[in-house]
């Protein structure tokens, strides 16, 4: 699979600005079209008079009253009333910057704008493209539980891209870990990970169990997926890592930072009452605590 379709959620803080970089790099080393969708603050600030219902593209005409780059085509000024609100305001700042790295990256983008109830709208725009970016849930965001990444991940059957809310990454899959336990969403989130992790100096699959014992059944599969990823040209190694007294997520962490690893990989699980009581919570805890960005594919 190669990624020819990318789509970045944005907003506009310092991290949605990280996660345009590094999703124009992306586009930029996969020659992709590149898609952004910025999610307004307030609600119904989209819909009726300032912008029209449902998302804006590039070359979609606004109304009149609040028209996208009328005279010159780059979304470089808007037409404002008085009653403009201020989160429509904050969105023509970040379109412009938007604009300006597509344009100079060389790279074909559209621009989406988005209310807070349109949640079924970024989702219908997430299962047409290859990869989808998507920022940390932040515990004070007014972004509602639609919009968090572990129900996009389940919701869009595309590979998400997190980005932490903290720190900067200029690119991903030099370095990678992949957490492996034979799972069908680990084997979904490896077959996603191979475009991004095709030119890796390093990939280590990790195995975490909470006794020595239990890593015996799953070994076949370990060695399965090294040898995979091998023949796909990668340098690979495993590891075993007894938990003790840790959680699963923290082993991963602590493994990604002593490996300098700029991506982790790994299956993400609908959270249902059951499957949480069973797994533990890893993806949930992965996303609450990652320091590194997570593939998730479901």
């Amino acid at each position: 699979m190669s990624i020819k379709d990318v789509l970045v959620c944005l907003d506009a803080s310092e991290a949605g600005e990280c996660r345009l970089r590094l999703a124009a790099g992306l586009a930029r080393e996969h020659k992709a079209h590149l898609a952004a969708a910025y999610l307004l603050s307030e609600p119904g600030t989209v819909s009726g008079r300032v912008y029209g219902p449902g998302a804006l593209g590039i070359g979609i005409a606004a109304p009149a009253s609040a028209r996208v780059g009328e005279g010159n085509g780059d979304g470089s000024n808007l037409e404002r009333t008085p009653d403009v609100p201020q989160p429509v305001l904050q969105a023509e700042t970040v379109e412009r910057r938007f604009r300006e790295t597509v344009q100079s990256g060389g790279i074909a983008g559209d621009w989406h704008l988005l209310d807070r109830g349109e949640a079924a709208e970024l989702i219908a725009l997430a299962r047409g493209t290859d990869l989808v970016i998507v920022g940390q849930h932040l515990p004070e965001a007014p972004a509602g539980a639609e919009f968090r990444p572990e129900t996009i991940v389940v919701a869009c059957g595309r590979p998400l891209l997190v980005v932490p809310y903290a720190g900067k990454f200029a690119s991903v899959g030099k370095r990678v870990l992949i957490a492996w336990d034979d799972t069908r969403e680990a084997a979904r989130a490896v077959h996603d990970a191979l475009p991004l992790i095709a030119a890796a100096e390093a990939v280590t699959v990790v195995s975490v169990a909470g006794r020595g014992s239990d890593f015996e059944p799953g070994r076949p599969s370990l060695d399965r997926i090294v040898r995979h990823l091998e023949r796909h040209g990668l340098a690979v190694r495993s590891e075993e890592h007894v938990r003790g007294e840790i959680t699963v997520c923290d082993v991963l962490l602590a493994r990604a930072i002593d490996l300098g690893a700029d991506l982790i990989v790994a299956g993400a699980y609908h959270h249902s009452q059951f499957r949480e009581a069973v797994l533990g919570g890893v993806s949930r805890e992965l996303l609450d605590h990652m320091t590194v960005p997570v593939l998730m594919s479901h």
